[in-house]
C-alpha cells in the first residue's frame, strides 16, 4: 500500500536532498514515488496576506531586518485578534484541495508520497504569524490533521540553525531560523517524532527511511 512520508525541519536542514534521494532509491527498486512540496500555496488567502503586508510590515521588509519585521507583524496581529479565526478558516479552505491534490491523489494512484513540508509546516507558519505559542500550534494541527491525508511516517530533520544558515543564502537571518527551530522542536516533542540528524550522510538517513517503510512485507 502506498505510504505518505513527511519530512519537516528548518530551511537548510536537508529535507529536499533527502526527499530526492529517497525517491531515487525507491525508483531503483521499481517502486513508484513522488516528491511533493505540500504546504500552502496561497490562493484564497493571498488577498489577506497582501493586505496584512501593506498594513503591518510595508516599512519593515523581512529581507532587511527580520527582528523588526516580525515585531511589526506581531504588534499588528495583536491589534486584529478578531481576524485570527477568519484567517485560519480561509487558510483551511485554501489548503484542503491542495493537500488532497498533491498528496491524496498520488497515494490513491498507488504512489508513495514524500512530503518535503506538509500540513505541519502550515500550522507552524500560522502560529508564528499570529504570535501563537506551541500549544496553539498543536491545536491547529489536530484540527487540520483530521481533514487532510494522514501520514504513515513523519520525521523531524534536525540541524543547528547556524549550520542551516551556512547552507542557505535565501533566509532572512539566524533569528528567523532559531524561531522556527524552536517551534519545530516543540512539535516534534509533542508528536514524539523520530529525529534524523541533518548533518549525517544522506545515504544513512535514506537507508533508515527505507527500513521504516518496510517494503519487503508490502
Amino acid at each position: 500500500m502506498a505510504q505518505v512520508i513527511a519530512l519537516m525541519g528548518i530551511d537548510g536542514s536537508g529535507k529536499s536532498t533527502l526527499s530526492r534521494a529517497l525517491q531515487a532509491a525507491l525508483a531503483a527498486r521499481g517502486v513508484p514515488a513522488v516528491v511533493r512540496w505540500a504546504t500552502l500555496k496561497p490562493v484564497l488567502l493571498k488577498p489577506m496576506i497582501s493586505l496584512a503586508k501593506f498594513l503591518l510590515v510595508r516599512k519593515a521588509p523581512k529581507s532587511n531586518d527580520y527582528e523588526k519585521h516580525i515585531a511589526a507583524k506581531r504588534a499588528g496581529m495583536n491589534k486584529f485578534r478578531f481576524a485570527h479565526s477568519i484567517y485560519f478558516f480561509v487558510m483551511t479552505l485554501d489548503y484542503l484541495p491542495q493537500a488532497w491534490w498533491k498528496v491524496g491523489l498520488p497515494r490513491l494512484l498507488g504512489r508513495h508520497v514524500i512530503c518535503d513540508r506538509y500540513v505541519h509546516d502550515l500550522v507552524l507558519d500560522f502560529a508564528i504569524t499570529v504570535k501563537g505559542d506551541p500549544e496553539r500550534m498543536m491545536r491547529a494541527l489536530h484540527t487540520l490533521q483530521r481533514l487532510v491525508p494522514s501520514t504513515d511516517l513523519h520525521y523531524f530533520v534536525a540541524v543547528p540553525p547556524q549550520v542551516a544558515l551556512e547552507r542557505k543564502d535565501d533566509v532572512p537571518s539566524i533569528a528567523y531560523l532559531q524561531e522556527r527551530d524552536r517551534f519545530y522542536r516543540a512539535m516534534a516533542e509533542a508528536l514524539q517524532l523520530p529525529v534524523l540528524d541533518g548533518q549525517a550522510p544522506v545515504a544513512d538517513n535514506c537507508a533508515r527511511l527505507l527500513r521504516d517503510m518496510n517494503l519487503q512485507s508490502a
